[in-house]
């Protein structure tokens, strides 16, 4: 059903991935799939410490991040191609651009229960579905944003 698949993760919360994953597999529903992983940094999104900022430690944080997504998925089918993605900014702009970017079908994403933050200034999640040029799972988990 969909074949070039975008899962944004948060490498803080790594147990997600197995439920994404199983998610994304049955969308794919046993056809050949391209699976994506995409991981937004979102530690330089103001700035402010820029001029003071070690760009070697950024790069040693950027292959970090990547060596952790290659080593969540050992287990797809054998159909399945895994490409990993590092991002700066901000989260939902990275997921809307790098979706636009791959000419992805869907995107599997968690998000939290809305709270009270969330009603204020929004969710990463509630934005992607709002401007995402594919189809958007979202997958809850039991967390608050509170």
């Amino acid at each position: 059903m969909y074949s070039n698949i975008l899962i944004p993760l948060d490498l803080s919360h790594k147990e997600q991935v197995v439920d994404l994953a199983r998610i994304a597999m049955a969308l794919a529903a046993g056809k050949p799939a391209q699976v994506n992983l995409l991981y937004v940094d979102q530690s330089f999104v103001h700035r402010a410490g820029d001029p003071q900022f070690d760009r070697a430690l950024h790069e040693g944080h950027r292959k970090e991040a990547l060596k952790e997504m290659e080593e969540l998925l050992g287990d797809l089918p054998v159909n399945t191609a895994v490409n990993t993605i590092y991002r700066d900014g901000t989260a939902h702009d990275q997921i809307l651009e790098t979706a636009e970017q791959l000419g992805s079908d869907v995107i599997v994403m968690m998000a939290r229960k809305p709270g009270i933050s969330s009603y204020f200034i929004g969710s990463n999640a509630e934005r992607v579905v709002r401007h995402a040029p594919c189809s958007v799972f979202i997958v809850r988990c039991d967390e608050s944003d509170s």
